[in-house]
């Protein structure tokens, strides 16, 4: 079987030949991941919304994964400049140039990569505190930052729709280590619409919707299906009850994760590595619907890194025996 079609049945519950697995340097068999000229978190520098990056660390090796940089300074602390903010143009010439160069579409499924796509853009231009407050102080005008947000994403969506992408991810994280940043009800009332208004021409285009979203989402996932998510990822170890989200949801969305890296993938040691990815496979892989991969793409030891992709081999045959 080829790993993109074992990849597709793994993604729609079919059972695969075997678990996929994500490397640290993100790859997944069976796909190709595009991404458009300065649309990611910068290591250093000015991206193409004005928001400055600093601090960042590039990737030294598979296992050392790049560190992004963090936001230094934002150029719309206040809505009040939000009509006169200049917001980039999604159909500018030259940001999707070459994205195809040298990929085989019989052999991979096509990602197109939106970062940022809602809340996380709307912070990075605010600051995070700026536009908590904002939230709720001023959530008409919140609401309005994040629908033109949400119109350039779209226009994006478009694009990668045009260029034949198989998914669509996108990158917000909604979740601190305990709870949603803004809350059920403020996310569900500023954030879901325009996450909506995305996925819906994604999935009218023909795409998957692959969300990534940190922290804890426990709260949101039944959301998140509502709107048309086919794949959640990281559902984080530390942060969520993946056994719960699996017998809750499992049937209706494809997970990607399982494998702690706040301590266990970067503190621990290889037989526990290896004894967690066995659990976790047994606890999230029956009738497909998984993916393995770390929760974050972060650097770890070597012999670490060893033991989580051997394990992976060895333990993601199908069929796979439940826990």
């Amino acid at each position: 079987m080829l790993e993109k079609e074992n990849l597709l049945r793994a993604i729609t519950h079919r059972e695969p030949d075997h678990v996929p697995v994500r490397r640290l340097d993100g790859r997944i068999p069976g796909m190709a991941r595009i991404i458009y000229r300065d649309s990611r978190a910068l290591l250093s520098g000015m991206d193409r919304w004005g928001v400055t990056w600093a601090g960042g660390i590039a990737a030294k090796s598979e296992w050392e994964a790049e560190i992004q940089g963090y936001p230094v300074d934002h150029p719309l602390k206040d809505l009040a400049g939000l009509d006169d903010y200049p917001f980039p143009d999604p159909n500018e010439p030259g940001i999707m140039d070459g994205l195809l160069d040298g990929v085989d579409r019989e052999q991979v499924l096509l990602t197109g990569e939106i970062c940022f796509p809602v809340q996380d853009r709307a912070h990075l231009l605010m600051g995070l505190d700026n536009f908590c407050m904002a939230a709720l102080d001023q959530p008409d005008r919140v609401a309005a930052l994040l629908a033109r947000i949400a119109d350039y994403q779209i226009g994006i969506v478009r694009r990668y729709l045009s260029m034949g992408v198989n998914i669509v991810r996108g990158l917000d994280d909604y979740g601190g280590q305990t709870a949603l940043l803004l809350g059920p009800r403020l996310w569900r009332r500023l954030i879901k619409p325009e996450l909506a208004r995305i996925i819906e021409v994604a999935r009218d285009g023909g795409a998957f919707f692959w969300l990534h979203s940190c922290g804890r989402v426990m709260e949101i996932i039944p959301d998140l299906i509502e709107i048309g998510v086919d794949i959640l990822d990281p559902v984080q170890v530390r942060a969520n009850d993946q056994a719960a989200a699996k017998r809750l949801y499992g049937d209706k969305i494809c997970y990607m994760g399982g494998i702690d890296t706040q301590h266990l993938l970067t503190q621990g040691t290889p037989e526990e590595i290896t004894a967690e990815v066995q659990a976790r496979i047994r606890m999230l892989a029956p009738s497909g619907g998984y993916i393995l991969a770390p929760d974050t793409l972060i650097p770890v030891p070597p012999a670490n890194y060893r033991a989580y992709l051997e394990a992976g081999e060895r333990f993601g045959k199908y069929p796979i025996e439940a826990l």
